[in-house]
């Protein structure tokens, strides 16, 4: 029963992992439309420093690097959304979301707004 549960906390570490790594990764992406160097562009640093802090990997660093600042071929498009909703309590919310896909954050938006 132990070796059981020990790989379903692996497996939730190893996920909670990869949403911050891809969160980071967007805010990196973002962050090099300013410039692709660090050192002349103070946001990328910032971001790039609380990516190191969390280990992540230089090559999955340096590629979200390349394709925010539009050295790769892909090409990179957020748009910035509002959301109006009510929280717990009827207390009015205003969310602003950067997304690549307004529909998927707007249907996320309605899940979390029920």
């Amino acid at each position: 029963m132990g070796a059981q549960w020990k790989a379903k906390h692996k497996d939730i570490a190893a996920n909670a992992k990869g949403r911050l790594f891809g969160k980071l990764a967007k805010d990196i992406m973002i962050a090099a439309r300013g410039g692709a160097d660090p050192k002349d562009n103070a946001r990328l640093r910032l971001v790039v420093e609380q990516a190191r802090k969390v280990s992540m990997p230089k090559d999955t660093l340096d590629r979200a690097i390349k394709k925010g600042a539009g050295l790769t071929g892909e090409t990179v498009h957020f748009e910035q959304a509002i959301y109006e909703g009510f929280a717990p309590h009827r207390v009015p919310v205003m969310v602003e979301v950067l997304t690549d896909n307004v529909n998927r954050a707007a249907s996320d938006m309605r899940v979390l707004f029920r």
